[in-house]
């Protein structure tokens, strides 16, 4: 896998004079699938090869992919006829478990859900098809590091293909030019950001001497707080405790402490009053508005369309990512995640046209080639770019961002959230700011084990948890009711979950 990441960064792409850009790709073909028998490449050349009707589902963060030179060249390649089904991420699950639930799936579609009680039943009802001998001939996909694999086996089995990713990939999000306009420095501390999100709200931070802006963005389930839950030693999921067991995140002390932190602010109007309503969209519109001025649960790769759409409301407006503050503690950081976002599955169905499962798998199989990676991000020479004497790449943006990629898949890329199509000042913002983040990770100690008692009570634990942090920080609770839900947590199955998830810890140090 290292010699891979190696090779893809010897690309590298300079979109303007002097710029130097941090998501390289390499352009060699040496991780083509064309080599296996029964490629769908080679299949595609072969006149009586059958033409198969492909469709795979798909979370959607912007406008679908368009049918244009990119579709057409992998439908010839691969002797197929390309469904590209993508959802809108806000409604992406409840469609997904829609879908499985008609019995009508598309070929292939990523599940995003991890750990998931519900997909590990639906493995074990026989819902997926099982592609441990599949896989055998998908040399590119196989570069995918064993621990990414060992995670999301369900009973030592594969049944997805995860899209790899940076462990740690999230960001804290600033507007620069408040903190200017307000002679405050760049927050480096909880207490620092608490002042500066009660500043921003009461300071006329934009100076259009108007009562309309905040600080801290904030969602339904008091979601985007990743750093702040951190900065209070929350730990990821499960904390290491001094005696060496495991509590869940959700009961800490430090959950606690963060809580208070947050209902006080509430009160100082340093949060979006409208946060207990809000999706994810509506959260990012709140800051590309520009009536928000922190995002302190952001991600990298959203930085981009932030300052584009946020640069069209206020051409002034600076956007930068700083470090995650540091807490009372000394603790800073960011929940790593698990290496990969979402797995690619496929009907059990399937099972009986094992043709069409090789051809997808080799469609899936290409996509995490250098080759198919490249041509994912960055398009179809002579369309979406051309090569500069030097070999580097000037890429036609506007149709690059027009047309899209129908790709779902992509070969391991530490750089991978570096949007190509963004100002090459943006782009090095995100390569500084994946270099800076990518050790900063906080781990979860039991990330790969769902304790069963979890797959039966874990979401009426989540509904309590979730209704009884949105009182409190609102201040429809005291901070009091904190120590009652940890009450009510346990009794309701929280105890019997902490006893599964420890037992299983022991056993892994064996």
């Amino acid at each position: 896998m290292h010699k891979n990441t190696n090779r893809l960064r010897t690309f590298t792409l300079v979109l303007a004079a002097g710029a130097l850009l941090g998501s390289t790709v390499g352009c060699s073909g040496s991780g083509s699938t064309n080599a296996a028998d029964g490629s769908p490449s080679a299949n595609a050349k072969n006149p009586n090869a059958k033409r198969y009707k492909i469709s795979m589902m798909f979370p959607l963060y912007g406008d679908p992919p368009q049918k244009a030179e990119v579709w057409k060249y992998i439908e010839d390649k691969f002797n197929i006829e390309y469904e590209s089904m993508g959802v809108p991420d806000n409604s992406y699950a409840e469609k997904l478990m829609v879908t499985v639930a008609s019995g009508d799936m598309p070929d292939a579609m990523v599940w995003t859900k991890y750990p998931d009680p519900e997909f590990n039943k639906l493995v074990r009802q026989g819902a997926f098809l099982q592609l441990d001998d599949y896989l055998k001939s998908a040399p590119n996909i196989q570069k995918i590091p064993q621990t990414i694999w060992n995670n999301i086996k369900v009973d030592g089995k594969i049944y997805g293909i995860p899209r790899p990713r940076a462990l740690t990939r999230a960001a804290v999000i600033i507007r620069k030019d408040w903190l200017d306009n307000l002679g405050l420095p760049i927050p480096k501390t909880v207490d620092d950001i608490y002042n500066t999100a009660v500043k921003f709200t009461t300071g006329d931070p934009d100076r259009n001497g108007k009562n309309d802006t905040f600080g801290i963005v904030m969602g339904e389930n008091v979601s985007h707080q990743d750093s702040l839950w951190m900065a209070f030693d929350t730990g990821n999921g499960w904390r290491v405790m001094e005696d060496g067991t495991l509590m869940s995140a959700d009961i800490t002390p430090g959950r606690r402490q963060a809580l208070q932190w947050l209902s006080r602010l509430y009160q100082e109007g340093g949060i979006d009053k409208d946060f207990a309503v809000l999706k994810n969209t509506q959260v990012w519109e709140k800051l590309e508005s520009g009536k928000a001025g922190i995002m302190l649960g952001g991600q990298t790769s959203d930085f981009a369309r932030y300052v584009e759409n946020l640069s069209k409301v206020d051409p002034k407006a600076q956007l930068i990512m700083i470090h995650p503050p540091v807490g009372p503690t000394g603790k800073s950081g960011f929940a790593e995640t698990t290496g990969f976002f979402g797995q690619i599955v496929l009907p059990a169905t399937l099972g009986k046209d094992p043709d069409k499962v090789r051809r997808i798998i080799s469609f899936l199989d290409f996509q995490a080639s250098d080759e198919g990676y490249k041509m994912g991000r960055y398009g179809i020479e002579g369309v979406h770019y051309t090569k500069n004497p030097d070999g580097t790449l000037k890429l036609n943006n506007e149709k690059l961002k027009a047309d899209g990629s129908p790709f779902i898949h992509n070969a391991y890329d530490p750089y991978q959230y570096v949007v190509t199509s963004a100002p090459p000042e943006v782009q090095k913002q995100q390569h500084d700011n994946l270099d800076m983040v990518k050790d900063l990770g906080i781990p979860n100690p039991a990330v790969s084990f769902l304790a069963p008692t979890a797959v039966e009570k874990g979401a009426d634990l989540a509904k309590l948890r979730d209704e009884t942090f949105v009182k409190i920080v609102m201040g429809k609770l005291p901070i009091e009711a904190f120590d009652d839900f940890v009450k009510e947590w346990k009794a309701k199955g929280g105890d019997q979950i902490t006893k599964e998830v420890n037992d299983w810890y022991k056993s892994q140090k064996k």
